[in-house]
């Protein structure tokens, strides 16, 4: 009786696609299969926001989000904050990505 090779399904493919992967590529692939590279990148826009702008500027903002499409939206409590800010979009995007070394950042709106 011959030996019958055993039946492949998908799992056994990726997982032997996987295993010749660099590991960033897989737990990329892990965060993006499982959604969780949006929340991710939220918490990597907030410790770049306390980095690049100081505490100062962290202790004036009551809220910082970013949503799927790459748009920061960002709650001051501070008028003349939300003036300076409000002329210097774009230069917030580039400072952001510039500081975690990848576009991650398309917009912003300052509320």
């Amino acid at each position: 009786m011959r030996k019958r090779a055993p039946i492949r399904n998908s799992a056994d493919i990726e997982r032997a696609e996987n295993s010749s992967r660099p590991l960033s590529d897989v737990i990329q692939h892990f965060l993006r299969v499982h959604r969780m590279s949006g929340r991710m990148d939220e918490v990597e826009v907030r410790e770049a926001w306390r980095e690049v702008f100081g505490t100062a500027v962290e202790n004036r903002t009551r809220k910082l989000s970013l949503k799927k499409d790459g748009t920061l939206i960002c709650m001051l409590d501070s008028g003349p904050l939300k003036e300076e800010f409000q002329h210097g979009k774009q230069e917030i995007v580039d400072r952001l990505n510039e500081h975690m070394g990848r576009k991650v950042v398309s917009a912003v709106r300052i509320l």
